[in-house]
């Protein structure tokens, strides 16, 4: 095999050749990752090491490019780095939404000495509502390229999942 150069791009949609939205076809994304992965396998490439060893470097961005855009929520969270990129502005979480946590907490506190299988249920099941609802927002919000709103949704997101870990931590789940 003759030698390969690296890809001229680090934007994850470029790399495949796809356009930079939310809504991206998962069936066209599996084929074009398994397609760069034979591409730039680096067993091809054990006759030049240079090759080889970018061969490697292109491998990782195809695995980890595929991992963020095939899941909705990383790709969201790429397109708001992508299209949204000061850091200076640090979002708020809407005090709302702080105070309907600080509620998931005390009964997640509460449940922690009280080892209840009936509450345990309930806020699984409020927390499990939550994020169907949230990840429903961050879908609405990174199709319409709504960008602002969309980090936001993301940032209750991650919120729910540090709750849903909290619980597992207390073997609860």
């Amino acid at each position: 095999m003759p030698p390969i150069e690296r890809p001229d791009t680090n934007n994850y949609f470029r790399f495949y050749g796809i356009e930079q939205t939310f809504v991206i076809d998962t069936g066209k994304l599996k084929t074009l990752f398994l397609e760069k992965s034979r591409q730039f396998h680096p067993d091809f490439y054990t006759h030049d090491p240079e090759s080889q060893n970018i061969a490697l470097a292109v491998s990782a961005f195809n695995n980890q490019a595929y991992k963020i855009l095939g899941n909705a929520i990383s790709r969201a969270q790429y397109l708001v780095q992508l299209n949204k990129p000061e850091e200076g502005d640090k979002e708020q979480l809407p005090n709302a939404f702080l105070m309907e946590m600080m509620d998931l907490n005390e009964a997640i506190d509460d449940l922690a000495f009280s080892k209840d299988e009936v509450q345990e249920q309930q806020l699984k099941s409020d927390i499990s509502t939550l994020k169907e609802n949230i990840q429903t927002e961050i879908s609405r919000q990174a199709t319409g390229a709504n960008w602002h709103d969309t980090q936001i949704a993301i940032l209750k997101w991650k919120y729910l999942e540090r709750l849903e870990t909290r619980m597992h931590g207390l073997g609860a789940g």
